[in-house]
């Protein structure tokens, strides 16, 4: 379902009244108000997202997982080379991100998507995720793009939703845009690149879903992680879900440097908290 004509317009008269009233600080926000609000707690953390006064997403209500595994499965081509009995495990946690939806017969008990480029390319993707009984963790900017296009009424899943941080700076939800505290007890820092330790305080992106994800996956205390799909290579290789002539763009191959040492980061992370990681595309 696209928006309505009326809906475009409205919006579009809200976004210049915002303009108008607010510095470029808040420009992020023009989107956003004023259809929503937020809660937070005193130091800032987001706790509740309301879209025209509903409730959409409820940061305080995680429901625990049963087990210590899990298995982040990123589009990768490398992906179709692991046997399918690999996705079939009853102890493990499956955690998607962007297209993995697509892979037939896996139950994703948690799912990330935070690029508004995929929302938008991809939204018979998206949708198969609204509609399965998952946690899905995106953007405000991401949730907005959904909520335009779908009732939030006829969404099956669970909504968390995540600021991310780039370049060190974070465009905080119905707030100003602001340069992270990197000495926040909430972050992890080495060699000047930082992991959350709370998601909901800010999670840093480096230009990669997939390092979102770890910190998800951390903030839901696994200590066994199984990364599969993950390619550092081969970035003109259109990803498992695509072909040639619908491939999406890549940050990868420009960023691929940052998206390394911020692995790095992650890994030393985990080794210092014993939890042990696992890559099953090791030559991807």
């Amino acid at each position: 379902m696209l928006p309505s004509l009326s809906d475009t317009l409205l919006r579009n008269i809200y976004k210049f009244i915002y303009k108008i009233f607010y510095p470029k600080t808040y420009k992020h926000n023009r989107r956003f108000w004023p259809l929503y609000r937020v809660q937070r707690n005193e130091h800032g953390r987001l706790e509740k997202v309301y879209f025209k006064n509903q409730l959409v997403s409820d940061n305080l209500m995680i429901q625990p997982s049963t087990t210590s595994k899990c298995m982040l499965i990123a589009t990768g081509p490398s992906i179709q080379q692991l046997p399918n009995e690999v996705f079939q495990k009853t102890d493990i946690d499956y955690i998607g991100v962007n297209g993995a939806i697509a892979l037939d017969n896996i139950h994703y008990n948690s799912y990330i998507i935070i690029d508004h480029n995929f929302v938008d390319a991809r939204f018979d993707l998206v949708e198969k995720v609204l509609q399965s009984n998952c946690t899905f963790y995106t953007t405000p900017r991401c949730l907005d793009m959904i909520l335009r296009r779908i009732k939030f009424t006829d969404i099956q899943c669970s909504i968390k939703t995540i600021e991310t941080i780039t370049r060190d700076l974070m465009e905080v939800f119905l707030d100003e845009e602001m340069l992270v505290n990197k000495t926040a007890e909430h972050f992890f820092i080495h060699d000047d690149f930082g992991f959350s330790k709370d998601i909901f305080n800010g999670t840093f992106d480096y230009f990669t879903v997939a390092y979102v994800a770890l910190q998800i996956v951390n903030s839901l205390n696994y200590t066994e992680i199984f990364i599969a799909g993950l390619d550092m290579s081969n970035f003109s290789k259109p990803r498992f879900y695509e072909t040639t002539d619908d491939k999406q763009p890549t940050l990868l191959d420009i960023h691929s440097e940052t998206v390394l040492r911020a692995f790095d980061t992650a890994a030393l992370f985990f080794k210092e908290h014993q939890i042990n990681v696992y890559n099953l595309s090791p030559n991807s």
